[in-house]
């Protein structure tokens, strides 16, 4: 028996990276059910957002398997308020039922998403990622320079193989306005 029952995590992935995994990893130790949605699902084929939605759903769900649950949370275009914490919880209902829990990195902005009221029902638990030091821009950045030997250093080796194919998409929509067309299990 886990300490808590439904568990809820939010990132936009956009390089899935051994910061995301330790977090996951948490939550799964702690909740019977993790959620975990991708944030800026809408978005792609861009330098903040390079990876579409099934890229990255696809990158969690190589890593994971069926231990967790993968769903899509497009963008509300409303910031680090509690309106965008509300559209969270509302989704995570619609998906999952209601979450017990919300395991998260410590990082500022979260403490902003959600209200007094929702805080007094769900149990957020801020994880540190101790030593892994690293982010998701400076993962594409790695892979921009094409330092492949920096960038496989924090990522998941059953990742490693698409390394190229991950490249090629970061560039394009570095330097076109159009979808690439590649796929993440393309290159099996």
């Amino acid at each position: 028996m886990k300490q808590f029952k439904k568990g809820l995590i939010l990132g936009r992935f956009q390089m899935l990276h051994k910061g995301h995994e330790y977090i996951i990893d948490k939550a799964l130790d702690l909740c019977e059910e993790v959620l975990v949605f991708i944030g800026s699902s809408d978005k792609s084929n861009t330098i903040e957002n390079p990876f579409d939605y099934e890229t990255r759903k696809s990158m969690i769900e190589l890593v994971y398997g069926d231990k967790i649950k993968v769903a899509p949370l497009p963008d509300l275009g409303v910031g680090n308020v509690p309106l965008w914490g509300e559209y969270v919880l509302e989704n995570a209902i619609k998906t999952n039922g209601f979450p017990d829990c919300i395991v998260h990195g410590i990082e500022a902005k979260c403490d902003t998403w959600f209200s007094d009221e929702i805080r007094q029902k769900i149990t957020f638990i801020k994880v540190d990622r101790g030593d892994i030091k690293i982010n998701a821009s400076t993962l594409r950045q790695y892979m921009y320079d094409n330092e492949y030997d920096k960038w496989k250093e924090f990522v998941n080796p059953l990742l490693h193989k698409y390394y190229s194919m991950l490249r090629i998409k970061l560039i394009t929509a570095y330097v076109t306005p159009t979808k690439p067309k590649i796929t993440l299990l393309d290159e099996e």
